[in-house]
């Protein structure tokens, strides 16, 4: 399915539907049912349900039956929640979205088919005035369509996630190490030809357990006292760097 053949009115119309009660939590829904909607297909119904069932709002019983879990409540707090809580004023600036085929990585890392449509998000992160992150972020297209549309100057990814988008994130699963500096890094954070960054790589899931966000960050290993204040499990690490 094409990103112009994208249904996001069906979406739309069924996240709606489970968000405010229409469909109660413990519901039945089959594809048929939301196939019946109008100018709806049933590759349109299945596609809908499934990125449902990605966000955590439906589960899945069978390849084409679902039962209606509801919205969940928010538990885990984003970077950005966390840095403006600590009082380093977190801001970020979008500096590409692209929606792109999923590479073998990236598909591996967000459980989609290679070759599906997903969201590269390219990222500054500054906190207290200071660049601190360089960070890239895939999204399969299902999460959150017309993504490019979205302002996030001044707000955190995860809250558009989970408020415009019904995506709640149950899980964040982060792995930590260090490496050369990319190209891209060395522009970004202003570092030298020998530079290394320390890499934070981040997946964020749903209640049913599936990606939403496969997140790259790559931090200026001199911020200490920011990245400690961000990443508190990073302490033992940073002496290295």
């Amino acid at each position: 399915m094409s990103r112009i053949d994208y249904p996001i009115r069906l979406q739309t119309e069924l996240e709606h539907a489970i968000t405010s009660g229409e469909y109660s939590k413990g519901q039945t829904l089959y594809v048929e049912q939301i196939a019946s909607a109008p100018n709806a297909s049933h590759a349109q119904a299945l596609c809908v349900l499934n990125a449902a069932y990605r966000k955590g709002l439906v589960n899945k019983t069978a390849e084409e039956t679902f039962v209606v879990l509801g919205i969940s409540k928010p538990i885990i707090e984003s970077v950005f929640q966390h840095a403006a809580k600590a009082g380093l004023t977190p801001t970020t600036e979008v500096r590409a979205v692209e929606l792109e085929p999923a590479s073998d990585l990236v598909a591996s890392k967000l459980c989609v088919p290679v070759g599906s449509w997903v969201y590269r998000q390219d990222r500054t992160r500054n906190a207290a005035g200071q660049v601190i992150a360089n960070q890239r972020n895939y999204i399969p297209l299902e999460v959150c369509p017309n993504l490019e549309d979205q302002d996030l100057s001044k707000s955190s990814f995860q809250e558009l996630l989970e408020g415009k988008y019904h995506a709640i994130v149950a899980q964040a699963d982060e792995t930590y190490g260090r490496a050369p500096a990319t190209e891209s890094d060395r522009m970004i954070l202003d570092l030298s030809e020998d530079a290394q960054v320390l890499c934070v790589e981040r997946i964020s899931s749903s209640v049913t357990a599936l990606p939403l966000v496969w997140a790259e960050i790559h931090v200026r290993p001199d911020r200490y006292h920011y990245v400690a204040k961000l990443w508190p499990s990073l302490q033992a690490l940073l002496p290295t760097l």
